[in-house]
């Protein structure tokens, strides 16, 4: 049976201390980058954004959910996992320049994942967002406490 910390293990999986979660690099070309994530109910994956598009990619575990902010007067909210009965989605694509945030639904023990960026992860082109610059611009109540529960700071 496996357990979040012989996925981590398995995976040779790391601290992500920026966003959240835990990673390893899979692949680097100057094209495209991916990498496993791994999410744990110790984490979740802060509200962050890249340049270029994102692909996520649900392999395993419980349900995350994942909020993504492209427009104030577009939030959307889904349910990433294997689950189509239930409208779950095991892949996403993330256009470049959204806000992502995720966490496992309650109950979940861990979530294996996969993102694949094009262009290339670059570490000048990502970062994290803020909470109170997110809240002057969203005001639904739903999305607020998803920003507040998605952000550190």
């Amino acid at each position: 049976m496996s357990t979040s910390s012989h996925i981590r293990d398995l995976l040779h999986l790391q601290p992500n201390p920026a966003e959240g979660g835990f990673f390893v690099s899979t692949y680097t070309s100057p094209l495209a980058s991916a990498i496993f994530y791994f999410l744990d109910p110790s984490t979740f994956s802060a509200l962050h954004r890249v340049k270029g598009d994102m692909i996520y990619h649900f392999y395993s575990g419980h349900p995350v959910q994942m909020l993504l902010l492209r427009a104030p007067d577009a939030p959307k909210i889904y349910t990433f996992g294997n689950n189509l009965d239930k409208h779950e989605l095991p892949m996403k694509v993330i256009p470049g320049g959204t806000w992502l945030g995720s966490r496992l639904l309650p109950g979940g023990d861990y979530a294996p994942m996969g993102v694949t960026m094009a262009p290339a992860f670059d570490p000048a082109n990502y970062s994290i967002a803020k909470r109170d610059d997110l809240l002057k611009e969203y005001h639904d109540e739903k999305i607020r406490e998803l920003i507040i529960a998605l952000t550190r700071t």
